[in-house]
């Protein structure tokens, strides 16, 4: 993988524009600081511009590629980041103007991708989606602007030649990709087999999922040091696809899935590559969305969020909203859900709460007589339900317990 910078800190500027709505941009612009400064860039500085309409040639303005201009040579600029996706002549044309490197949010984001990816499967999503992105703009990196050599066959030119080596490295990506897919989807089939109900987290990048992820893993009633994850305040910390098996101290279980987070305008190239890890989501029986409650743009986050889960297809699944970082934020008054901190473990009990009211609607209390020569399915039970009562009589063990609906099915023959 080729990062955007190959030493750390190169001098950058940020660049933006905006038609609408300015609120919006004043975001975006924050935002795009703490994707560049991901990436060890040194922000020196940021120019922006209300646009009546893009320019087709340069996006911006004349005017305003020349103010650039300036500020690159007086400042000893090495990189401009737009706040938009650029076409290859746009980023070609500025480039000319202003003398510097010139990369867009998206290819800053896809770079952050390729930093953080470690498994193999991860590696080869950001790496289909960078060849994605990189397909239209292959004549920007060549510098065959408008060169045209021959018609097919031996004359054509490199600009196809490069295009066609491009389609079938992601064409070879894909494959490798699908077998992993195919993986997965056998050990989706074998957790359904298991009856362990599915329970997804979800959320803004750096909201504190894999935080949470850990604090749940640590009130597991059989708890592994070796299963935490790793929780780091960075941008896009986790994106490869992290599973474990949680106990509640009621015997109950679930299998907790934690996953990319998102960001505002998140490339399309990356939703689509990683589509398929995303469709661990779709497959959930609950969603814990994480939302970082001391973020003044927490709204924001919650609703870009959102609208991802609807373009993955997310519908019909239960939605805890979980505010986390209470530690960090006094007011709460800001709607339905669980308010936590996960790194301080404050108020964790009220999400274990809601987990069981609604993951667990369907377990039946009943009493069941166990016969002393089937005290295995009494240890059984013990291990495996949530065994309220018990008694010990003459007839056999006579026990009050809430039971899942395999278990009521498997074993309603003792149910008195």
């Amino acid at each position: 993988m080729e990062y955007i910078n190959d030493k750390k800190f190169e001098r950058t500027l940020l660049v933006g524009a905006f038609l609408y709505n300015e609120e919006e941009f004043i975001y975006s612009m924050e935002e795009l600081r703490n994707l560049a400064e991901s990436c060890e860039l040194e922000v020196i500085g940021k120019i922006t511009q209300k646009l009546r309409g893009v320019t087709s040639a340069t996006y911006l303005g004349k005017g305003k590629v020349e103010e650039i201009r300036g500020f690159v040579e007086n400042n000893e600029i090495e990189i401009i980041v737009l706040n938009e996706e650029l076409s290859t002549s746009q980023t070609r044309n500025i480039q000319e103007i202003v003398g510097c490197r010139v990369i867009d949010r998206t290819l800053l984001i896809l770079d952050i991708f390729a930093r953080r990816a470690k498994t193999r499967e991860a590696i080869l999503q950001v790496q289909i989606a960078q060849l994605q992105y990189l397909l239209p703009r292959i004549s920007l990196l060549s510098g065959n602007f408008n060169e045209r050599l021959g018609t097919r066959g031996p004359g054509e030119t490199k600009y196809e030649l490069d295009r066609r080596k491009i389609e079938k490295q992601v064409s070879l990506l894909e494959n490798n990709l699908n077998e992993m897919v195919e993986n997965r989807k056998t050990q989706r089939k074998r957790r359904v087999k298991n009856n362990l109900p599915i329970v997804a987290l979800v959320g803004y990048t750096n909201s504190g999922k894999s935080t949470l992820m850990n604090t749940l893993i640590d009130i597991s009633k059989f708890k592994n040091d070796d299963k935490s994850v790793i929780a780091v305040d960075l941008l896009f910390a986790t994106l490869e696809t992290t599973t474990r098996q949680i106990i509640l101290e009621n015997n109950k279980k679930f299998l907790l899935t934690d996953t990319v987070g998102f960001v505002s305008r998140l490339p399309h190239q990356l939703v689509k590559a990683f589509r398929s890890t995303l469709e661990e989501i779709t497959e959930a029986d609950l969603i814990l969305h994480v939302v970082d409650i001391s973020n003044k743009n927490y709204q924001r986050q919650l609703n870009v969020t959102e609208k991802v889960l609807l373009e993955i297809g997310v519908k019909n699944i239960p939605i805890i909203h979980v505010y986390n970082k209470i530690d960090r934020f006094d007011s709460l008054n800001v709607g339905d859900g669980v308010f936590i901190s996960a790194a301080k473990k404050l108020n964790i009990d009220d999400l274990i709460n809601e987990i069981n009211k609604l993951l667990y609607k369907n377990y039946r209390t009943v009493r069941m007589l166990i016969p002393y020569t089937s005290g295995y399915i009494f240890n059984y039970l013990k291990e495996n339900a949530f065994v309220i009562k018990e008694n010990y009589i003459d007839e056999g063990i006579d026990i009050l317990v809430e039971l899942s609906e395999h278990l009521y099915n498997k074993y309603k023959h003792l149910i008195n």
